[in-house]
């Protein structure tokens, strides 16, 4: 409760963005986003999205390290270190077990598919790896894990939550995931966050009592 209650801004933001999905999957089916965001393609965003969705990836730790180290010394390299394990871990066992295909095996047979507009020098993944989407989980657990840390700036709260969205978007915005895959990806990843954030707050606790006695 006193987690909830510390971090109540976040959360805030993210009820939001469970119940635009949530809301969103009840009422259209399958791949419809994929026509929906067809007509809002344009280089611009084709170039904004193309990058930004590194920060699902090895980019978004380096900035982790660099934001925690303040606040937490070298205790930063053993807590970055527990996410980059869990979230690979999580998502390869997950996507295997689910193995849902991927948008561009999904609509092989479907010619709809060959109308949407793809971004240049974007590799569509193939295979049965879709469900939920790694980029997403890894962007929620460490943009989520900074928000726990920040949790008296709203406006820095603002920021990583608003990052992590937009990885998720540009997951959808690439032809690489469905809404769905980003939503399970979204929710796994702030449930990581959250463990790695307790281990981290009860090794503090723990230090500080045997420094005490």
């Amino acid at each position: 409760m006193v987690f909830l209650k510390n971090n109540s801004f976040f959360f805030a933001f993210f009820a939001f963005w469970q119940g635009v999905l949530l809301i969103y999957l009840f009422f259209f089916p399958k791949g419809r986003e994929f026509l929906l965001l067809d007509r809002f393609h344009h280089s611009y965003l084709d170039t904004f999205f193309k990058y930004i969705t590194f920060l699902g990836d090895w980019p978004a730790y380096i900035f982790a390290l660099a934001f925690l180290f303040s606040k937490l010394k070298f205790r930063t390299f053993f807590v970055i270190l527990l996410v980059s394990i869990l979230v690979p871990i999580t998502s390869y066992i997950s996507k295997a077990y689910f193995k849902y295909p991927r948008p561009i095996h999904y609509f092989q047979d479907k010619p709809v598919f060959n109308d949407l507009q793809k971004v240049d020098g974007v590799v569509l993944h193939t295979g049965f790896s879709s469900f939920p989407s790694g980029h997403t989980m890894s962007a929620f657990a460490v943009f989520s894990l900074l928000a726990f840390f920040a949790s008296n700036s709203k406006r820095q709260i603002s920021l990583f939550f608003s990052l992590a969205v937009l990885v998720a978007a540009s997951r959808v915005y690439l032809i690489q995931h469905f809404v769905e895959d980003v939503w399970m990806g979204s929710i796994m990843g702030v449930i990581l966050a959250y463990l790695v954030f307790y281990v981290s707050s009860s090794t503090t606790k723990q230090s500080g009592k045997g420094v005490l006695r």
